[in-house]
């Protein structure tokens, strides 16, 4: 799968449906994203149709087409996405300051015990150079 560098953010009509193809793990019919997505939200298929059709223009997914059906496939790394969205939220909001992120959390006690004690573990972990999963 390739992935690029010069993508926007996705409205997050758009973005529900680029995790139900992400999720699909490899390509996904037309009908079968028609139905994840009416199974959360009161959408009509040409609205979901539109919305595939925006996704492709974009960059964000490869169409493959098989007789008279469709198939969509992600052209960009679901964590490469989510990897950019991240720093973008913390500089935007955060001053790209994690202590200030993890104070924010902290001072309203919107974080539990066990996510402070998996944090830590994170921390620590990347501290030693490893990676967590």
């Amino acid at each position: 799968m390739k992935s690029k560098d010069n993508y926007e953010r996705l409205p997050d009509s758009e973005l529900l449906i680029m995790q139900i193809i992400w999720q699909s793990g490899d390509s996904i019919g037309t009908g079968n994203v028609v139905k994840q997505v009416c199974e959360q939200k009161n959408w009509s298929r040409s609205t979901v149709q539109v919305l595939l059709t925006r996704l492709e223009e974009r960059g964000f997914i490869e169409t493959k087409k098989q007789g008279r059906l469709k198939y969509y496939a992600p052209l960009i790394l679901e964590e490469d996405y989510l990897k950019k969205e991240t720093k973008t939220f913390l500089e935007q909001f955060y001053s790209s300051s994690y202590k200030k992120l993890i104070a924010s959390l902290v001072q309203d006690q919107t974080i539990t015990e066990n996510d402070i004690e998996d944090i830590i573990d994170i921390i620590k972990v990347a501290k030693e150079g490893g990676k967590n999963e």
